[in-house]
């Protein structure tokens, strides 16, 4: 419940220096602009067993005891680590559509520009498609079937040609079946291409840039991101497959 009579979620402030007594500390407080009068802070108040004196001229005066004063800075970090935000109140806002709902689900960069991609003068490979097994075909065809609802993979004719393999997950699907996989074997493109210099920056390089007062971090999950930057459409035949 609130100041204000009803229950209410505020802001927390940054953590500021608090002076009581001889002692300095941090401590996260409270925004509440409509408050109509400082809050006392009672839980912490009779931690520390506080005494308030009410003077005539309506002021107030906090006498604590010395041994409670010790005590401080463990009561004040400990209120404050309560009170940090869940992950779900920090996502709260963001768009639903953001997040994948199933294994298949691809979130492709639209605003990205598409990839161009150059080959060598040799002759284009075509590699015949593996033998696959009944519950492979079974289990792939529905995530290919989603891939091609997604515009990610667009029926063409080809002079080029790789094999694919599906591959079973451990986790089984909510209706007892076993998910796959989508896997392509492009050896044989990456041999025909001509590659370009490594776009992603160096991993030693991301994390010496983390500062040391760093406590908190997010690992992000991209839902098949090897779909998500989209290719040129004058190189999207080199990546077909039957």
């Amino acid at each position: 419940m609130g100041v204000s009579g009803i229950t209410q979620r505020v802001k927390r402030l940054p953590p500021r220096m608090v002076s009581v007594g001889p002692l300095e500390v941090q401590h996260s407080f409270l925004l509440m602009p409509d408050s109509p009068l400082n809050l006392l802070g009672r839980n912490l108040l009779c931690k520390l067993r506080a005494t308030i004196t009410c003077s005539p001229d309506s002021s107030l005066s906090l006498e604590v005891p010395e041994e409670s004063l010790n005590l401080l800075p463990v009561l004040l970090s400990e209120n404050q680590e309560a009170k940090e935000p869940s992950i779900f109140e920090i996502t709260k806002d963001i768009q639903e559509s953001l997040w994948a709902t199933s294994s298949s689900d691809v979130g492709l960069l639209k605003s990205a520009v598409p990839v161009q991609i150059k080959t060598k003068s040799s002759t284009p490979p075509s590699i015949p498609q593996y033998p696959l097994s009944k519950e492979a075909i079974e289990g792939i065809t529905p995530v290919i079937n989603s891939l091609i609802e997604q515009g990610i993979i667009i029926p063409c004719k080809s002079e080029y040609n790789t094999p694919i393999l599906p591959i079973k997950k451990p986790k089984k699907g909510p209706d007892g079946k076993h998910i796959y996989r989508f896997v392509q074997d492009l050896r044989a493109v990456n041999n025909h291409i001509i590659k370009r210099h490594s776009v992603v920056s160096n991993i030693h390089t991301i994390i010496s840039s983390i500062p040391s007062t760093a406590t908190y971090f997010t690992v992000v999950d991209l839902c098949s991101a090897f779909f998500s930057i989209p290719i040129h459409e004058n190189s999207r035949h080199i990546f077909a497959f039957t």
